[in-house]
């Protein structure tokens, strides 16, 4: 297959999971998440209830915006073949595994509003995206672990996963302010910065 086949493909993916996506938003938003079937949400993109699944494991899902294949971009992957860098590098390369992911994802700040309206609709929502938001960090913890050659369940793999989600989180707050105009990766290398500054 040659490359315009393939990225007209991806475009035609990366526009199916969008139309599934912002559909499943709406339809929350302005009937919560059991005032529609699948269904009808899939009846609203044009695409069978087969083809959902395919890109979200559940209509929370494809609300929240978690696809089947979470890392398609290849991060996970590329994270491991670094091989062992030693303990002083985690927070670096963590926080570029979770850019990676960012970017990959394309997340503007419409979607957030959207999401923020939804959960303000559909409180479950919220315990649903923790409990993802768990599961996320577990998986990252054994990312270090393997790649580190660290015994499971040791602290540090924890804690650096943990501190690179805390810095991410509220960078991520920050950016999606309507003041600001730093870019992601900005604001997180000052969080960065200040993390060392404090632990010198």
């Amino acid at each position: 297959m040659n490359e315009s086949a393939i990225s007209a493909r991806e475009r035609r993916k990366a526009e199916t999971a969008r139309g599934l996506r912002e559909a499943a938003r709406r339809l929350t938003i302005e009937r919560g998440l059991s005032g529609f079937t699948v269904e009808e949400l899939c009846e609203e993109v044009g695409v069978s209830r087969r083809t959902l699944f395919n890109y979200y494991a559940s209509k929370e899902n494809a609300v929240i915006g978690i696809p089947v294949d979470l890392d398609e971009s290849g991060a996970a992957e590329r994270f491991l073949a670094e091989g062992p860098r030693g303990i002083v590098h985690l927070l670096d390369d963590l926080i570029a595994l979770h850019l990676a992911r960012w970017d990959y994802g394309g997340l503007t700040a419409t979607d957030i509003h959207e999401l923020l309206r939804a959960v303000d609709r559909e409180p479950r929502l919220a315990a649903h995206m923790l409990k993802m938001a768990g599961e996320g960090e577990r998986e990252d913890i054994l990312l270090v672990e393997r790649r580190e050659g660290l015994p499971r369940g040791d602290l540090r793999a924890a804690a650096a996963v943990q501190l690179a989600g805390g810095l991410l989180r509220a960078s991520a707050e920050e950016f999606f302010r309507p003041e600001t105009s730093d870019d992601l990766p900005d604001i997180i290398r000052r969080r960065i910065a200040a993390v060392r500054e404090l632990f010198a």
